[in-house]
């Protein structure tokens, strides 16, 4: 198996700071039943956080941090059992579009935090949560892509100024 492929440990989003974060500040959007919360941060932002171990400024400068939670609530799964399927479902699902969502978009420079959450009390198929999961992480990149268009647009401005 190739390791594009992979879902391994630096790719788990296990920081409780992180998550918490990322469910007080994060932006989200819904491809039903899936909601996807996301934060987006720059290198300067994240310049702040200097201390935090957790952070390796040259590695994010390089290549980007991408890091990815999956949940199932409680509440609408009862039994430990269904809670456990929706959320390997739900990593399975983003294991094999992550490289698809990689290729598209260079992170150089962005932390990436995303949180997948199933909504729905109805179990779907692992194929329709891929398809629901492509749809999100494609709108995504839209975004990030919007956002690098705009830090590019500001620097040039600036060094026009100069």
């Amino acid at each position: 198996m190739s390791k594009i492929y992979s879902y391994q440990k630096q790719d788990k989003l296990k920081s409780r700071k992180q998550t918490q974060f990322l469910f007080a500040k994060g932006q989200s959007m819904n491809a039903f039943p899936i909601k996807l919360i996301y934060t987006i941060e720059n290198l300067e932002q994240l310049i702040v956080y200097l201390p935090s171990p957790f952070l390796n400024l040259t590695t994010i400068k390089e290549k980007g941090q991408l890091q990815t939670g999956v949940g199932a609530p409680s509440r609408t799964f009862r039994k430990a059992v269904m809670r456990n399927r929706v959320k390997r479902l739900l990593r399975e699902g983003y294991r094999l579009e992550k490289p698809a969502f990689l290729a598209s978009n260079t992170l150089q420079g962005f932390r990436v935090n995303l949180f997948f959450l199933y909504t729905d009390a109805n179990v779907l198929t692992q194929k329709e949560i891929q398809d629901k999961i492509k749809q999100l992480l494609a709108r995504l990149s839209e975004k990030l892509n919007q956002l690098k268009n705009a830090k590019g647009d500001s620097r040039k401005s600036s060094e026009v100024k100069n």
